[in-house]
């Protein structure tokens, strides 16, 4: 047999298994184009309360958005989906669309993660550039190197940690208060998605199926 007519069949059930597990079941995911899927409002000050769905003028469709409740920072708290056994997205991205109502002036916000331990995290990101209905892409490693620090005192997590923290999630925040001291900031969220992604290594190995199949077919 012709080696390249053994390799194409690999390659197209190895494009297969690709396609079905680029399409699997995610960890988690919120585009918001039907509700608030249980998001919350809240604050560093304790407050926890509800968000504002809004149907159109997300990126695209449904999104959320929230008030500043108090003088504290606010966010949004993620829900039960997002919580609990989230091993699996170590290594991947969390990524979300955020947008300003008002014009920042803080260069950077943060992503909070509160393990069963007590055992809490925070990741910077940067600020919107522009205000709503610009919105902003923002992606954040789920690595103990990708800038994640204790909150406690400010150091980086061994890998111990934060794969502590990921086998049982109690609380996820993004937190979305953009401007100092103003107390009527408004933020929007939309496109929360903590998805293992297969496609770049796929990529690679069809690649390499596919240079296999040119170099023996000479």
């Amino acid at each position: 047999m012709n080696p390249a007519e053994f390799i194409r069949p690999v390659v197209a059930l190895t494009v297969l298994a690709c396609v079905t597990a680029a399409v699997g079941a995610p960890i988690a995911t919120s585009n918001f184009d039907t509700g608030d899927e249980d998001w919350r409002l809240v604050s560093t000050l304790g407050y926890d309360g509800p968000v504002t769905w809004l149907a159109t003028g997300g990126n695209p469709g449904g999104f959320i958005y929230g008030q500043d409740p108090d003088t504290g920072a606010f966010g949004f708290g993620a829900p039960s989906k997002f919580l609990g056994s989230i091993s699996a997205a170590y290594g991947h991205e969390l990524t979300f669309d955020i947008a300003a109502y008002q014009a920042p002036d803080q260069p950077t916000s943060w992503v909070g993660m509160r393990g069963t331990n007590d055992l809490e995290l925070i990741c910077c990101y940067d600020t919107p550039t522009s205000v709503y209905p610009d919105w902003h892409h923002r992606t954040v490693g789920m690595t103990e190197t990708a800038g994640w620090i204790r909150v406690s005192d400010g150091e980086p997590p061994t890998y111990s940690e934060f794969m502590s923290v990921l086998a049982d999630l109690e609380g996820l925040v993004i937190l979305a208060e953009f401007v100092e001291g103003l107390e009527t900031d408004i933020s929007g969220l939309d496109n929360v998605n903590l998805v293992p992604e297969p496609a770049a290594l796929c990529l690679l190995l069809i690649v390499g199926l596919f240079t296999i199949t040119r170099r023996r077919s000479r």
